[in-house]
């Protein structure tokens, strides 16, 4: 007969072999996220758009994407939404933005994209709109 102390001491390395994994895991995820085009591409015009390293500072992070929630967060192959939280040292936010590719073998576009900041939720900075019409 197993002592329970044995069984004990099985169920907790169980536990950590299961949370590892678990965390390893996430951790994949969240990885080949940033390394998509489609968010590399929108962290390198966040990067490069003066009115946003104004007010977020330099050097800005994107942390983790809620891939729980596939209504904000999702990619299909040819159409990617995304919420990504950034932060730098003067403020946090979220990087909204949209991309689409008109079939596999092309180059994702990034074409619209909005920094909402955490002081400031209920406004969005528009920072890029492949949309806008000419004039404005």
């Amino acid at each position: 007969m197993v002592s329970t102390r044995t069984l004990a001491r099985i169920a907790a390395y169980g536990g950590v072999i299961v949370a590892s994994t678990g965390f390893y895991l996430h951790w994949k995820l969240q990885d080949n996220v940033k390394n998509e085009e489609f968010h590399r591409e929108a962290m390198k015009i966040l990067r490069n758009h003066s009115p946003s390293v104004m007010l977020l500072g330099e050097p800005i992070k994107a942390g983790n994407v809620d891939l729980g929630n596939r209504s904000i967060n999702f990619c299909d192959g040819t159409n990617a939404k995304l919420e990504v939280p950034v932060s730098g040292p003067k403020n946090k936010g979220i990087l909204y933005f949209w991309a689409v590719k008109d079939d596999i073998q092309q180059k994702w576009n990034v074409h619209r994209m909005e920094l909402g900041l955490k002081n400031d939720p209920h406004k969005r900075l528009l920072v890029k709109d492949d949309n806008k019409k000419l004039s404005e």
